[in-house]
């Protein structure tokens, strides 16, 4: 990674802050009956250049935006998942205004990520750790939760699950 100055980090932040989103996701593995969970920092932009910026020091990739509808200017987003995603939350985090609960809560999670990777092998995760887990994805949704409604704990459908569905409505047999 490139040596950064504080400015270059407080830059990120902001855009994190503003245009951002730090998240802990989680997938469903039928075979093993239990969720897998990771953390991902995401930068939305028009500019690009910003979030190739974000790419060269940080990894992570730059894709498109697809939602294009009408005159709607072209936009990416910039994302860094889990392990890789440490280094970016631990180096904006004095610099963050908004989104410091959040970045604190996603690096706990890494940590248990990380802990868990490094000392059971194959061995199964324990309760605890799973419930831990399980406790910091709430969390985070929590955090991010928007609006004037309150938080409800509830499972959310993928987005292109919902997109799918939708154009499989408007395209079924009629």
């Amino acid at each position: 990674m490139p040596e950064l100055s504080d400015p270059d980090w407080a830059y990120a932040a902001a855009f994190v802050d503003g245009e951002g989103c730090i998240a802990i996701v989680r997938s469903f593995a039928p075979a093993r009956g239990r969720y897998y969970y990771g953390v991902n920092v995401v930068v939305a932009n028009r500019d690009r250049k910003v979030l190739d910026w974000m790419q060269i020091n940080w990894g992570g990739w730059v894709v498109p935006v697809s939602s294009r509808r009408g005159l709607a200017q072209e936009s990416w987003t910039w994302r860094c998942s889990s392990l890789a995603a440490r280094p970016v939350l631990i180096g904006i985090r004095p610099w963050l205004r908004i989104k410091s609960k959040q970045c604190d809560n996603a690096l706990e999670m890494i940590g248990l990520l990380q802990r868990s990777r490094g000392t059971l092998g194959r061995a199964p995760l324990p309760k605890s750790w799973l419930a831990e887990q399980e406790e910091l994805y709430w969390g985070q949704r929590r955090l991010n939760h928007r609006g004037a409604t309150p938080f409800v704990k509830r499972a959310m459908h993928s987005p292109r699950l919902i997109k799918r569905a939708q154009y499989a409505a408007n395209l079924g047999p009629q």
